[in-house]
C-alpha cells in the first residue's frame, strides 16, 4: 500500500534554489521530484506518494554551484507502515455541502478540505461526514477517489480501515443541487 510523506528541509546552503528529490540513492530510476524550490522544502516540505518499503530519501543540489554556504538534512515524517495520510475534499456545487472528521479526531466541518493521519495500530477505523446544506441546495451523492468517476459509497459517513479503500488516500464527497 502506498503512503503519503511529507519532506522538509532543515537547513539548505543559501546558494542553493533547486534539488532533485530521490528514494533509496540517487539513481534516474529513482528520481521522485525534479527542480524543487528550496525555499518550499524548508517552509511547508514537499508532498510524495511512495509505496510503504521506502524509507531513505536524499536531496540532490541540482544547481550547478558549489552548494557550499551550509551542509543540510532533509527529514520525513515517522515511517509508520501502519499509518495512513488521507486527503479529504467537496466537489460538485457550491452552495455549503460540507465534511468533517468525527473520529478518531474531529476536524471541524469545511467547504473545502482537509488532511489527517490516523495510525491504525492505535485506532480500528477513521469516520468522516459529508453534510448536506440546505435542501436542494448541495445534496450528497457519493464518495470517490479523488479524479476517479467509481463510486465508492452513498453513505454520507465513510468510515476507513487499514484495508479498506486502498486504492487511494484522497477522497471526495461529491453534492448536487436537487
Amino acid at each position: 500500500m502506498p503512503k503519503k510523506i511529507v519532506l522538509t528541509g532543515l537547513d539548505i546552503g543559501g546558494d542553493i534554489s533547486t534539488v532533485d528529490i530521490y528514494h533509496t540513492s540517487i539513481t534516474a530510476s529513482n528520481l521522485i521530484s525534479a527542480s524543487v524550490s528550496a525555499s518550499i522544502l524548508t517552509s511547508t516540505g514537499v508532498s510524495f506518494i511512495v509505496e510503504d518499503s521506502i524509507t531513505d530519501f536524499f536531496a540532490k543540489c541540482n544547481d550547478g554551484g558549489f552548494c557550499q554556504d551550509a551542509s543540510g538534512s532533509i527529514s520525513a515524517s515517522v515511517y509508520s507502515p501502519n499509518t495512513r495520510y488521507l486527503d479529504f475534499s467537496t466537489s460538485g456545487s457550491d452552495e455549503g455541502g460540507s465534511i468533517e472528521m468525527t473520529y478518531p479526531t474531529t476536524i471541524p466541518s469545511t467547504t473545502s478540505s482537509f488532511s489527517a493521519a490516523v495510525n491504525f495500530l492505535t485506532y480500528a477505523y477513521a469516520n468522516v461526514e459529508a453534510n448536506n446544506s440546505i435542501y436542494p441546495d448541495d445534496q450528497f451523492q457519493g464518495w470517490y477517489y479523488s479524479g476517479s468517476s467509481t463510486l465508492l459509497s452513498t453513505n454520507p459517513v465513510l468510515t476507513i480501515t487499514k484495508t479498506t479503500f486502498t486504492g487511494s488516500d484522497s477522497f471526495v464527497a461529491f453534492f448536487k443541487d436537487i
